[in-house]
């Protein structure tokens, strides 16, 4: 084998993968050293949320790989771990040099108006679940519907690190000027929450603390700043379009009475799985994988909150996703582990919280922005500690044998 290409391979596989890295690192780390490993290279990997350094004896130079951490193209995350396990099966370096490159240069899976309407089911089907009730779910489709158009538009683009401040500002400006009868009710931010949350870094939240557990300080430290900063935009966003339409006192939220079944609540999750899907250009494929997980992990915290309190329903929900992801992500034909754990990434809510809670605050809700920050606080740690958890608890049953290779830095 020729170290120069084996290593080109283990680069480029570590670029795709750091810009699919929203969820964390550790799977590029995992898929690295299986790589290095089959090729029977040595590799020391210095890794950042948004970089990563790669040094090999045999390579003639140290590679530096840099891209946004990001979620938006489930289908490549998919491949790479058939493509991981095919070079570890026995594929050559050239071979899987023109697969990873096929791989970076295949367009989105889907286009561009059903990855809008991706994330229109999104958002639909997250709504029932922040505010129960009819009216709702058809405004969270509306906006929904602008959201995509957004996240699409912006995507690739330069200004789209701006696109959760944007997107929090007009989908607010629309929600206080042609919305005003649902904004009195509820509040704003709960009737525009559902459209931002595929820009909302709940995710990005839980992961920084994953890192920060396992012991990726740097990561870790770096993407929850990160985190935090997305989160402040999406904040600055909703107040100032409230200010700019006097509608300041909207930004408190007031409890409305659900008025949907429990069981449309729950079926919900059915739409919101496939607009996953659709929204961040995964397979169809993964849809059966995802509907259980996600209406498993909600049942159950919901169930368990009700019986001993909220963090205890996070805690118990979290460890079993992170079990059950681990599990059935084992063999080789199945979708990653990250494609089982993000759906239950989005349930659990963290990021909604923090938001509501900003917002309520700036909006002198002291009660309700107390209650959701209280909660935001403690379920970002807890949601990180419960999926590590369940991954630890079932990883010697189920985790495929990591080949040396690699030292990380």
């Amino acid at each position: 084998m020729s170290p120069p290409e084996s290593f080109a391979v283990t680069v480029r596989i570590a670029k795709l993968l750091l810009a699919s890295s929203g969820e964390g690192v550790e799977m590029l780390e995992k898929y690295v050293a299986c790589v290095s490993g089959a090729f029977r290279i040595d590799v020391t990997l210095l890794v950042l949320p948004e970089q990563v350094l790669l040094a090999s004896p045999g390579a003639p130079t140290v590679a530096v790989v840099r891209s946004a951490p990001g979620l938006s193209r489930l289908d490549q995350v998919a491949d790479l771990k058939v493509l991981v396990a095919d070079i570890e099966a026995g594929l050559g370096p050239a071979d899987a040099l023109r697969r990873v490159d096929e791989l970076a240069a295949r367009p989105p899976r889907w286009p561009a108006w059903l990855r809008v309407l991706g994330v229109v089911l999104f958002a639909a089907g997250f709504a029932p679940s922040v505010v129960a009730t009819w009216s709702e779910l058809a405004t969270s489709a509306l906006l929904g519907a602008v959201m995509g158009v957004l996240m699409v538009f912006f995507e690739h683009r330069r200004f789209e690190p701006l696109l959760p401040f944007v997107a929090a500002f007009l989908l607010t400006v629309l929600a206080a000027t042609l919305l005003d009868g649902l904004t009195s009710v509820s509040g704003v931010v709960l009737v525009v929450v559902p459209a931002l949350f595929v820009v909302v870094p709940g995710d990005y939240l839980s992961a920084a603390a994953a890192e920060l557990v396992s012991g990726h300080l740097s990561a870790g430290a770096v993407r929850l700043v990160y985190a935090a900063f997305v989160l402040g935009m999406l904040v600055v966003g909703i107040v100032g379009a409230a200010q700019l339409t006097g509608r300041e006192q909207a930004l408190a939220e007031t409890v409305v009475v659900p008025e949907l079944p429990f069981v449309v609540v729950v079926l919900a999750w059915i739409p919101f799985s496939c607009g996953l899907v659709l929204a961040f250009n995964g397979y169809p494929s993964m849809v059966p994988w995802l509907v259980p997980t996600v209406i498993g992990t909600y049942l159950l915290q919901q169930g368990v909150t009700r019986l001993g309190g909220d963090v205890t329903g996070t805690l118990i929900a979290g460890i079993a996703l992170g079990a059950v992801a681990n599990l059935l992500s084992a063999p080789n034909h199945r979708p990653p582990r990250l494609l089982l754990l993000v759906g239950g990434f989005f349930v659990l809510t963290v990021g909604g919280l923090g938001l509501r809670g900003f917002t309520a605050m700036v909006g002198g809700d002291v009660i309700s922005s107390f209650d959701d920050l209280r909660g935001f606080l403690l379920q970002v740690p807890t949601v990180a500690i419960a999926i590590a958890i369940g991954v630890l608890a079932t990883v010697r049953r189920s985790g495929p044998t990591v080949s040396p290779g690699v030292r990380r830095r």
